[in-house]
């Protein structure tokens, strides 16, 4: 997208978007359907076909044999033809308030196997602020279509030749597929565990390196319906995939990139275990009409830098006088120079900006907190209240650690809304629970000690079920044993753990131990793992380095005949360490399953009673 246009070709380009606006039917919308991320892989393709035309500020509508959009527009109309909306404006918004994950291309792992991705470009010229200048979409085989600017209109090529930087998974109502057979452009990919497979063989079926199933000859496999799968999964279970695979979560412009060698590595000092934060432009305003002029200088008589419609988000600089411009509301000789959400920078009438103010953003340095809302006030409470203008101000970093912080900002008589955070005792930063949470104090020191790690974005997740992947690499950080070298030898353990997952090591190391077996081949690492389950792997932990303790025969939950024969001895002798408690009603309720908060709190009770003078935990 050029954001730098000549006047003459914005003319040109506004007389257009009249037409458009006036004369011209928007594109094919449809009786609402579910969004997947196939089908807007497919809808790019089906616009590289076609020819879509570049016209700025478009969103699909018709021009004359064929449709016309800008990059963001491209991307937007696909969920305007299946009558679903909720894809907000340019490149930036489509990010920041559509996207649940980001990464970058040139991160350790590249780019997932995941059809229907967007992919971005930095703003060239201040690619510090985080505002994306450019949005495609990712259609596998490490190729990107867009409508890339006037007189070349869609473009479809490889993602490593071209200037993209960062990779986004979506969340607004789209689907992914995870496992089976699907359909895209005519032919039949097949996924395993969220990506699609490449270079192997599946159902009979040879898949090539581009994804797609082959005859014998080489030539794409003819879809059979009957094989194609309609499973799919939201986004928020492959954006925890991502994260427990090893992607980190950080598209920043000053992620790691050669462009000698666009399958750069990455920074080696770079820990891929600890998710960032993208960079989110603080907005300050927004415009309030349709078909705004972005001016050169603070009048009506300078160029046009570029055209904003209503809701595109604004980073506000102080009000200058200038010209006067006037509207139905008015006239005003204020205006305000202003960075879009495309990129773009210049002038705006305040008759057509509506102030607002971005809620404050907490951090912590590992010592002190530091909150910051871009030149506002802010005020700030830690008692649990919600914080007004009569709490306690802000004015340098705070040395607390260890309280959940709420701030609001205040500027020109507006007050945002509250940022909630809770600042554990080592400076790291969770915004899905606070201290009043039972078990608040649990995960601060767990995570302190490097037993629990965070689930990406600043959560912990507390209520998500416990997998059993998750509770054996716990237990190996609980060893404090260096376990990157345990490792399959000539034959692999288990047929559902490979090399590249995160917790592989951890599992080959509770194999060496003896807390699991490798007898039946399967792990089933993903699935939730059971009270009782739990209790094993902790009782088998323990006799790795001890003993258990004697058991009482005569004094038996209620519900013993529902626990499994060979967890017995290891509920009852954790029960008899204090480590474990009946569910009531002395019930164990062995095969229920466990929160991520409550494995915290029985892996916490063992440690804190029994292993904290002998072992010190990997951090």
């Amino acid at each position: 997208m050029n954001k730098h246009a000549k006047p003459t070709r914005l003319l040109c380009m506004l007389l257009t978007l009249l037409l458009l606006a006036a004369c011209l039917p928007m594109g094919a919308a449809s009786a609402a359907s579910t969004p997947t991320s196939l089908g807007l892989a497919g809808h790019g393709l089906m616009a590289y076909n076609d020819g879509w035309v570049y016209v700025y500020g478009a969103k699909g509508q018709q021009y004359g044999d064929t449709r016309a959009s800008d990059c963001a527009g491209l991307l937007y109309a696909y969920f305007s033809d299946l009558g679903v909306g909720g894809c907000a404006g340019g490149a930036t918004s489509q990010v920041t308030q559509n996207c649940i994950f980001s990464d970058s291309i040139y991160s350790p792992y590249g780019i997932p196997r995941i059809h229907g991705l967007a992919v971005t470009v930095f703003d060239k010229y201040e690619p510090e602020t985080g505002i994306y200048g450019h949005i495609g979409i990712y259609i596998g085989n490490n190729e990107a279509v867009d409508n890339s600017d006037y007189g070349t209109d869609m473009v479809r090529g490889s993602i490593y030749t071209r200037d993209w930087a960062s990779w986004h998974l979506f969340d607004n109502g789209v689907m992914y597929p995870k496992d089976g057979w699907y359909e895209f452009d005519g032919k039949m990919v097949h996924y395993t565990g969220y990506e699609y497979d490449i270079e192997t063989t599946v159902d009979g079926y040879y898949i090539g390196s581009d994804g797609f199933a082959q005859n014998p000859d080489g030539t794409p496999a003819a879809v059979v319906e009957s094989m194609i799968s309609d499973y799919y999964v939201p986004a928020s279970e492959v954006r925890d995939w991502l994260y427990a695979t090893g992607w980190d979560g950080d598209d920043t412009p000053d992620a790691p990139i050669d462009p000698d060698n666009p399958n750069n590595p990455g920074d080696p000092g770079d820990d891929p275990n600890v998710p960032e934060e993208p960079v989110v432009p603080s907005y300050d305003g927004e415009i309030t009409a349709s078909s705004v002029n972005l001016r050169s200088e603070p009048s009506t008589s300078s160029s046009v830098v570029g055209v904003l419609h209503r809701g595109d988000k604004l980073i506000l600089q102080e009000a200058v006088e200038g010209g006067e411009a006037s509207s139905s509301e008015g006239s005003s000789t204020l205006w305000y120079p202003v960075t879009t959400e495309y990129g773009e920078s210049g002038y705006i009438s305040s008759l057509f900006v509506k102030l607002s103010l971005s809620a404050p953003s907490i951090t912590s340095d590992g010592q002190s907190v530091i909150i910051q809302a871009g030149g506002a006030d802010v005020y700030y409470t830690v008692d649990g209240s919600d914080p007004d203008l009569n709490s306690i101000p802000y004015t340098i970093p705070i040395y607390m650690l260890g309280f959940t912080y709420k701030a609001v900002a205040s500027r020109a008589g507006l007050v945002s809304d509250v940022t909630t955070a809770t600042v554990l005792s080592n400076g790291e930063i969770f915004t899905d629970f606070t201290y009043n949470d039972w078990f608040a104090a649990t995960v601060d020191k767990a995570v302190s000690l490097g037993l629990f790690k965070g689930a990406g974005n600043q959560t912990f997740s507390p209520n998500n079920l416990m997998t059993r992947a998750q509770f054996l690499q716990v237990l190996a950080n609980m060893s404090g044993e260096d376990i990157s070298g345990c490792v399959y030898g000539d034959e692999p353990l288990y047929s559902d753990v490979s090399p590249r997952d995160y917790f592989y090591n951890a599992v080959v190391w509770a194999t060496e131990k003896g807390i699991l077996s490798a007898a039946s081949g399967v792990c089933n690492p993903n699935a939730n793992i059971s009270r009782e389950e739990m209790c094993v792997m902790l009782g088998r932990f323990i006799q790795s380095t001890g003993e258990l303790p004697e058991v009482d025969p005569t004094n038996l939950f209620t519900d013993d005949s529902s626990i499994s024969g060979w967890a017995k001895s290891f509920v009852y002798a954790l029960r008899d360490m204090g480590v474990v408690n009946g569910s009531g009603n002395n019930m164990f309720n062995p095969k229920g399953t466990a929160t991520r908060a409550a494995a915290c709190s029985l892996v916490m009770g063992y440690y804190t009673q029994h292993l904290s003078d002998s072992i010190a935990p990997a951090t």
